[in-house]
């Protein structure tokens, strides 16, 4: 059973020092950034992990999670409100998973932004995960430039980060992504107990869908997770 990645993932088209368009993106890693009013988010999460997860049938290297998210109020002149229906497994799909909430405010800050976030996930969990008890979260990110670059860097503290879905043990989250075209961004980070090196992928045929490409916990040999992540935001009221 894999947790969906997607909510990290906050690949931005905006302008640049040098005013070229710059992708600018996490992958992998909790931001503060949240869905604005009247929008939502779709996500699916692709995963393959070198050692085998689960017990008994269950056991596999790959699978796949998916969330929607949904946004209402104002996070620049009050708060921002996530809730959000997350299916935790494609195995058996719809069998697992967990209702999740957050609230979010953003504003200016110097040339950049600044979103902090508040999250509680694995609210009234079902099927494989329904012992599991609900996760905290705390994340802040700030985005700005460095020269002619657009970058975000990210912080928070949470449960639920570890290895293991159930583990509510508190740990941090440090990220630093870099845009590099219109196209690209690479990043670096550390998420509970694993490394996470990725890039987000802003493709102009995808009219507005983000890819991640992450490899997470390089420093155990034999233990890495390979994820691929696709997100879209949709305007809910035109």
């Amino acid at each position: 059973m894999k947790k969906s990645l997607i909510g990290a993932v906050a690949a931005l088209a905006i302008g640049a020092g040098m005013a070229s368009a710059q992708t600018i993106g996490i992958a992998g890693v909790p931001t503060g950034f949240g869905a604005a009013g009247g929008v939502a988010q779709i996500g699916f999460s692709a995963t393959y992990s070198q050692r085998a997860r689960g017990a008994g049938p269950t056991r596999t290297h790959g699978d796949a999670a998916t969330v929607a998210n949904f946004g209402f109020g104002n996070p620049v002149t009050g708060l921002g409100i996530e809730f959000g229906i997350n299916l935790t497994s494609f195995r058996r799909f719809g069998q697992s998973g967990h209702l999740s909430f957050g609230l979010h405010r953003l504003w200016q800050a110097g040339p950049g932004v600044f979103s902090a976030a508040l999250r509680a996930a694995y609210v009234s969990p079902w099927g494989d995960i329904n012992a599991y008890r609900p996760a905290y979260s705390l994340t802040g990110t700030y985005l700005g430039g460095i020269g002619p670059r657009m970058a975000m860097v990210s912080v928070g503290v949470g449960t639920g980060w570890g290895q293991r879905g159930n583990d509510r043990t508190v740990r941090g989250a440090v990220g630093v992504g870099l845009g590099l075209n219109e196209q690209w961004a690479a990043s670096l980070g550390y998420v509970g107990q694993e490394s996470v090196v990725g890039a987000v992928w802003n493709p102009p045929a995808l009219g507005g869908t983000s890819v991640a490409f992450s490899v997470r916990n390089l420093e155990e040999s034999g233990n890495a997770t390979f994820a691929v992540d696709i997100g879209r935001a949709f305007a809910l009221m035109r």
